[in-house]
């Protein structure tokens, strides 16, 4: 799939979802939350491809520890990455490949869906002084 032909359709899946997005960066951007947990999400699409990153909404108060805990969550999960960001704040990163239109609805929200459950099940470990799910 052609990267604009994924764009549209992740457009769809917001519009149904009620989910309010702006774009800034190359990037769909929108809020995500679940219990007191508020962040941000930003998909990029690409040929082939649409990158999710679920952004914690806070810099890391000590960048060394944050570090540690990103390298400790990257040794439990199966698809993608934490890393901090220049700004200090963690991010999470899945990726979905998008090869053909047969599934590629499901595809990406299950990358969704997957990076959301990542950051919210990590939340405490990154977000000490935030609210806990």
């Amino acid at each position: 799939m052609k990267a604009e032909e994924i764009r549209t359709l992740l457009l769809q899946l917001l519009e149904d979802s009620g989910a309010e997005w702006t774009e800034a960066g190359g990037c769909l951007l929108f809020r995500l939350r679940r219990g007191g947990a508020i962040w941000e999400m930003a998909c990029r699409c690409l040929d082939g491809r649409m990158l999710a990153y679920g952004r914690y909404p806070a810099a890391a108060a000590d960048r060394t520890q944050a570090l540690e805990r990103c390298n400790e969550i990257n040794c439990q999960v199966v698809q993608g990455g934490m890393f901090l960001m220049e700004d200090g704040r963690a991010a999470f990163r899945t990726e979905a490949d998008l090869p053909d239109p047969y599934d590629a609805a499901a595809r990406l929200r299950e990358a969704i869906e997957y990076n959301a459950a990542v950051i919210t099940r990590f939340w405490r470990i990154l977000m000490p002084e935030r609210p806990n799910l």
